[in-house]
């Protein structure tokens, strides 16, 4: 867990890994590289690191969002009729704080793909702990967030999905909400969210609530 500005090296190299897993689904244009290269949108992100060193896996944090319109989401639900129904679940959130997570990926080559997945899921209590944010939101394809229901995400059904970045993906919302997702989680998914959190954050969970 770290940000850009404190990790340019580990964030390049996770830049990187990401490129490469995106385009090697052809899906490329959903990064947005040129963009984000800077990490100045970036609050936080995540890096797995397996033993030689490479990174793995891994996925970014922007916001707290001031405005709906700072998401990417309103982007991928272009022309969709629910588009303003997305615009409006954000809104309703901000005061109390919204990060959305992006650029989450798992190496083609990675020897644990499903540990690392839920590895993923479990990043919104540190994300919400690190920046004061009730919320977490993610837009991805649908089976992807349905693994990831396991960290405690909900699926906003009543979003229409969108197609995007083409007609061969269902692109769904989620939700995490830090009020509900000790109810979320199982009781050993939630033992290892607290204590990924604190080692992550240097945070007692009690002192942050």
């Amino acid at each position: 867990m770290s940000s850009p500005s404190a990790d340019r090296g580990l964030w390049d190299e996770y830049l990187a890994c990401a490129t490469r897993s995106y385009e090697r689904h052809g899906v490329g244009v959903a990064l947005d590289v040129e963009r984000v290269a800077d990490g100045a949108d970036t609050a936080v992100f995540y890096a797995a690191v397996d033993r030689a060193g490479q990174v793995v896996a891994g996925v970014r944090g922007q916001g707290p969002y001031l405005s709906a319109d700072q998401s990417h989401a309103l982007v991928e639900w272009e022309g969709n009729a629910a588009r303003p129904d997305v615009a409006e679940l954000i809104h309703d959130r901000l005061p109390a704080g919204v990060v959305e997570m992006k650029t989450a990926f798992v190496s083609a080559d990675a020897q644990h793909p499903g540990a690392l997945s839920a590895l993923l899921s479990r990043t919104a209590l540190p994300t919400m702990v690190f920046t004061g944010a009730r919320y977490v939101m993610a837009t991805a394809a649908d089976h992807v967030l349905r693994r990831w229901e396991s960290g405690g995400g909900r699926v906003a059904e009543n979003i229409a999905p969108a197609a995007y970045p083409d007609e061969r993906y269902r692109t769904r919302m989620m939700w995490w909400d830090r009020f509900s997702i000790m109810d979320d989680v199982t009781e050993d998914v939630w033992a290892r969210i607290t204590r990924e959190t604190e080692v992550l954050t240097g945070r007692d969970l009690i002192l942050a609530a």
